[in-house]
């Protein structure tokens, strides 16, 4: 196959982003590549809104550098990055990309909605490993979406323990000690794409009998869905498994 056959998905991420890179290419269909680029944020690993959104301003940037390799959709994919401005604001950042480059674009909070509403659910527990007030932030997100967060557990991550030191065991271990919370919603959604996660949903979902997704899990059957791809020997879990939705002809909100 050469470089001109493949169907490409652009991704822009967060600098300090190691999960992305790991899991969705291995998740792929077949024919399909992913081109990545990053954007910077600054504060280092401190996580607050003003550097999120800065980092926004600066993913519009990164994706420009992705146009050459002719992607069919631009992901943005960071969770608190594209729901930090509240419910409402999911898809500025990928407005802004579309009106750079020309191509489709998607962020990773709107590729969550649409995955939670095509599992049908109206409440979700939420396990996150950013500080409290990004998680207000997104509870209000979720909320002003029309789901009902019945819980939200997190990782205590800081400069010490950045996200991207969080073993996916650990966050199998944190939704396990909160089954009650867990079993009380529709969807168990795991957020952040720098959290791995790809390896312990089939095993959750079978403890908790419920869909379990995550940001990766969401952000990679967003973008395929939204170009009309086949999810056949893609993804995992029983989002994948679901029937696709109907082909969103190329829009992606």
């Amino acid at each position: 196959m050469k470089h001109s056959d493949l169907r490409r998905i652009g991704i822009v991420g967060p600098a300090g982003n190691m999960a992305l890179e790991a899991e969705l290419p291995r998740h792929l269909p077949p024919g399909f590549a992913i081109n990545h680029a990053r954007a910077q944020r600054p504060g280092g690993t401190d996580l607050t809104a003003e550097s999120l959104r800065e980092m926004g301003r600066n993913a519009v940037a990164a994706a420009g550098t992705l146009v050459r390799a002719a992607p069919e959709i631009i992901l943005y994919a960071c969770t608190s990055g594209s729901f930090v401005d509240g419910p409402g604001s999911e898809d500025a950042v990928a407005t802004e990309i579309e009106d750079l480059t020309g191509v489709p674009a998607l962020t990773t909070s709107r590729a969550v909605l649409r995955a939670l509403a095509h599992l049908g659910a109206r409440s979700v527990y939420l396990v996150t490993p950013y500080p409290d007030d990004i998680n207000q932030a997104e509870i209000a997100f979720l909320e002003g979406a029309g789901m009902s967060v019945v819980g939200c557990d997190a990782h205590i991550c800081d400069t010490a323990r950045p996200i991207g030191a969080v073993d996916s065991l650990e966050t199998r271990d944190l939704v396990l000690a909160n089954l009650d919370r867990a079993r009380a919603a529709d969807v168990v959604f795991l957020s952040c794409t720098n959290l791995l996660t790809y390896d312990i949903i089939p095993e959750l979902e079978q403890i908790l009998d419920r869909p379990v997704v995550s940001s990766n899990l969401c952000s990679l059957w967003g973008a395929l869905t939204a170009i009309g791809a086949p999810l056949a020997g893609a993804g995992c879990g029983r989002l994948f498994a679901a029937p696709a939705p109907t082909t969103l002809e190329g829009k992606t909100r």
